[in-house]
């Protein structure tokens, strides 16, 4: 008997870890109060970002250089980079980063013209272009001169 319980214990032991689900059958990653506090840290970075470029330019700076400019261009960059990096930790982040994926995976699986044929089809379409664009240009032509006949 006790064999048999401790099969049961090591047949549980090995089932996967019961995984969270929203109510609209996505995956949860991290609880609905966690991923608003990321929002929320999210938000308050791009605001203070805004609002400390905004007054870095017009009360801080007297003459803008070169490398004040780099500068304040590269603090921007870095902390829209955090900003989305805090954002990616989210439910709806993860969501992201897992149909990236999926995309990627189909990109992967997708047969692309050869080089030859891309450049046959771009020339196809120029003539395309340039036959539509004539035929265009002398209708307009045409309806100048009718309308030059009638309104002199």
């Amino acid at each position: 008997m006790s064999e048999i319980n401790s099969n049961k214990a090591a047949v549980e032991s090995k089932k996967a870890p019961v995984k969270k689900v929203a109510a609209d059958g996505s995956q949860l990653f991290v609880s609905p109060a966690v991923s608003a506090v990321f929002w929320t840290v999210s938000l308050v970075l791009v605001c203070a970002i805004i609002f400390g470029n905004y007054y870095y330019t017009n009360f801080v700076v007297v003459e803008e250089t070169t490398i004040s400019r780099l500068l304040r261009v590269l603090a921007v960059i870095f902390g829209l980079i955090i900003a989305l990096s805090v954002s990616l930790l989210t439910n709806k982040g993860r969501s992201l980063i897992q149909f990236s994926r999926q995309a990627y995976t189909e990109l992967k699986k997708v047969i692309w013209p050869t080089r030859q044929e891309a450049v046959q089809t771009t020339f196809i379409v120029f003539v395309a272009v340039s036959v539509v664009s004539l035929f265009l240009y002398l209708c307009d032509i045409v309806f100048l001169q009718i309308v030059r006949v009638f309104t002199l």
